[in-house]
């Protein structure tokens, strides 16, 4: 992975392509200081969400209003980092696509990707996984993989299994028949717990008969299903059906989606726990410990298979549509309690069904006129939310909208959402929305939707209108409704509006009244933390601002390490934004430039800084400028930046006051000691004609050179110098120049 930026594993289904992707990712690790991520595609199966899927696994949450693509490009610019894409065959095109574009903007990006074909393109290199060596007649269990593997497995099916001179040559010949492919060894060692040893050889035999001689890629493909269609026909009817209906699954499920979706039918008088054991048992089901209980997969080649049974029953969709009516319940029911105190508990389970609840809602939008869509889309607003899947909701939400037009309470509350997920995100395409949402209450008379729909323009005016009378006159009057119909999720969420705005406007004591009161409407349900989690945030900005650093600064260490463990990237900028704000007036100088730096990097990842709020980002400015005249702007831009490359942990960690930032700091280069250090020389000219005041497109015309690319070139030397100012860039041009403030 050195010689390559495009690796491709390539084999047959259960040739064991994972598993070597996932050693060389551990191996390699060294030599990827920005770090490897793993994304297991198996479960995907709309190539639209690609980017949404690969975001999340690098840890990119979706709040921003950009596109996942563009945070992917921006986010891997400048990192020597590896990507391993796992099961990439049925997206082949896309991925095409995908990858393509993130190797023409990186330069040490390199993936790693496994599939049963290349991807095809220039520069890939193709590696195939051959499957394990055969053994030799004298090979045991410590000279040859295959039969190590065939020895474990058999081991965990039959206790009392060894490898001995009397059975090594019959252990030798299956592990020779099978082609050394890992998943066939494993499924003929299971069987071990029922048949001897003997008997398996000579029923393999029967079924291997026109594979003799022929020892090619394509046999082995051969060899493959042919184990997987033996174990299929040692199987109960039973065991058979419940295989072939498991196949409507994606990702993984547990014991009681089983029961619901896998019920009926032939299956009726079963004992399901009973039959999926026995699947467990003969390898075609895995189970997974989960956080809560255990989860079960199958494996992409053995669900492929039950579902050409399941499909040539002719009972696909039928069992599709059990498939989306079991979580469209689990949604709604989410949806319900999630305001409550099992809220992480429900995060949890929402996002570990997250591939299921995609594949629920394409059959929902390709089947409409029940309003599962809608349903899906509303009951799912604790998963968007908790887990930062912002942009990916909104996709749904026009799907859904687009597939069920007809105005009803269900299509209000999808526009209720969208509205809100667009103004979280401070997108003024939400504005549309919005008024959508409105429109829709009126036409059904619906106070519930009203409120609503009050609440999405009142927060609109607040992001976006001058008239500030109105618009806290607005909140009132929204609180008043909410109140009334009992709507407690936006009732909080308006808390937090008006406090970080009083906050920001010079009245903190109100905003921390504010506080008060929402987290009073909340005493029912003390463990909520999604509210709670913001408002703290906000307690922590109006504690600075009301003269209070250290109440400020304990509250804000008390906070940090919960939303690092739920994962609340935008409270964690939020959060690590305040502190440095702190210690820039404690004179912790090179602290506050480092934890500025931080909660820049954090704010890139979810979007607008500080909301878009004005009044707060002029405060930042001023903090930004206070700094750089007390450090020098060549000291403020090395800690600044440090402060951009740390982990979130390790940023976590510095801002609970646990490690000394300063020691850490990293000193410039020794061949360049200058901020431009990591710019290249057509991005120095740009930045100095930024640092003469040049506006962008006149920088596009001084260079010959498009306005894109101009604003591409200054985007790049924003993030490779950790700043989000165009004062900041002048300032690391000439360090000797008075900043204007």
């Amino acid at each position: 992975m050195t010689q390559a930026r495009l690796v491709t594993l390539t084999g047959p289904g259960g040739v064991g392509k994972t598993r070597v992707a996932v050693r060389a990712a551990h191996q390699s690790s060294v030599d990827f200081p920005d770090g490897v991520s793993i994304a297991e595609l198996s479960g995907l199966r709309d190539a639209e969400f690609l980017p949404n899927t690969v975001a999340i696994a690098v840890g990119l949450p979706e709040i921003a209003s950009r596109a996942p693509m563009d945070q992917l490009i921006d986010h891997f610019a400048d990192r020597q980092a590896l990507l391993v894409l796992d099961t990439c065959e049925h997206l082949v095109d896309a991925m095409a696509v995908f990858v393509d574009i993130l190797l023409g903007h990186s330069s040490r990006l390199v993936f790693l990707l496994t599939s049963r074909q290349p991807v095809a393109l220039p520069g890939e290199c193709v590696l195939p996984i051959a499957p394990m060596p055969s053994p030799e007649a004298d090979a045991d269990e410590h000279s040859n993989d295959a039969l190590a593997l065939f020895v474990s497995r058999a081991k965990a099916s039959l206790p009392s299994f060894e490898l001995t001179t009397e059975n090594r040559s019959e252990v030798i010949a299956l592990c020779r028949r099978l082609d050394g492919i890992p998943l066939a060894i494993e499924l003929a060692a299971v069987r071990l717990r029922t048949m001897p040893l003997e008997q398996i050889l000579s029923r393999l035999d029967d079924r291997f008969r026109l594979l003799a001689g022929v020892r090619t890629a394509q046999a082995r493909h051969h060899t493959l299903r042919t184990t997987i269609e033996w174990s299929h026909g040692l199987c109960s009817s039973m065991e058979r059906e419940l295989w072939a209906r498991l196949s409507v699954f994606a990702g993984g499920f547990t014991l009681a989606a089983v029961e619901q979706v896998g019920v009926g039918g032939e299956l009726a008088d079963c004992d399901v726990l009973d039959l999926l054991g026995a699947l467990v048992d003969k390898s075609v089901v895995q189970r997974v410990e989960g956080d809560v209980e255990y989860r079960y997969r199958v494996l992409d080649t053995i669900r492929e298979y039950g579902a050409e049974q399941l499909e040539n029953s002719g009972r696909t969709k039928e069992y599709a549509r059990r498939h989306r009516d079991f979580f469209l319940h689990m949604a709604q029911r989410a949806g319900e309690e999630w305001m409550g105190d099992q809220q992480v508990e429900w995060g949890n389970r929402l996002a570990a069904d997250f591939d299921n609840f995609r594949l629920a809602l394409e059959f929902a939008v390709a089947h409409p006129g029940d309003q599962s869509a809608l349903r899906l889309v509303n009951g799912l607003w604790g998963l968007w939310l908790g887990k930062s899947r912002l942009t990916e909701a909104r996709r749904w939400i026009d799907k859904a909208l687009t597939a069920e037009p007809e105005p009803t309470v269900e299509q209000g509350i999808a526009m209720y959402h969208g509205a809100y997920y667009g103004l979280l995100q401070a997108d003024r395409q939400a504005q549309e929305m919005v008024r959508r949402c409105r429109a829709v209450a009126e036409s059904l008379d619906d106070d519930f939707l009203r409120a609503r729909a009050l609440y999405v323009e009142t927060y609109e005016m607040l992001m976006w209108s001058r008239d500030i009378e109105r618009t806290l006159a607005s909140y009132e009057e929204c609180r008043g409704l909410l109140t009334a119909s009992g709507d407690l999720f936006p009732l909080a969420a308006g808390y937090i509006n008006t406090a970080v705005f009083h906050a920001a406007h010079g009245d903190p004591s109100r905003a921390l009244r504010e506080a008060d009161e929402c987290l009073r409407n909340l005493s029912h349900i003390p463990r909520e933390r999604w509210v709670r989690n913001y408002m703290t945030v906000t307690q922590v900005l109006a504690l600075w601002a009301d003269g209070k650093p250290d109440e400020s600064r304990e509250l804000g260490r008390k906070v940090l390490p919960s939303a690092l463990a739920q994962g609340e990237t935008m409270s964690l900028a939020a959060t690590v934004e305040f502190l440095a704000w702190g210690a820039c007036s404690a004179d912790e100088h090179e602290y506050a430039a480092t934890l500025l730096g931080g909660a820049t990097a954090l704010w890139r990842q979810v979007g607008a800084v500080l909301w878009g709020v004005r009044a707060l980002n002029t405060q930042r400015t001023e903090r930004e400028n206070a700094l750089m005249l007390s450090l020098g702007a060549e000291r403020f831009t090395q800690a600044y930046t440090y402060g951009t490359k740390l982990a979130m942990s390790n940023l976590v960690d510095i801002a609970c006051g646990n490690v000394c930032a300063a020691d850490d700091t990293p000193q410039p280069p020794a061949g360049d000691s200058s901020p431009l250090g990591p710019l290249t020389p057509r991005e120095r000219e740009v930045a100095g004609l930024v640092g003469e005041g040049l506006t962008n497109r006149q920088i596009a015309e001084r260079l010959v050179i498009s306005k894109r690319t101009a604003d591409t070139h200054v985007e790049h030397i924003l993030n490779k110098l950790g700043v989000t100012s165009r004062t900041q860039i002048a300032a690391a041009v000439a360090p000797d120049k008075p900043v204007q403030t």
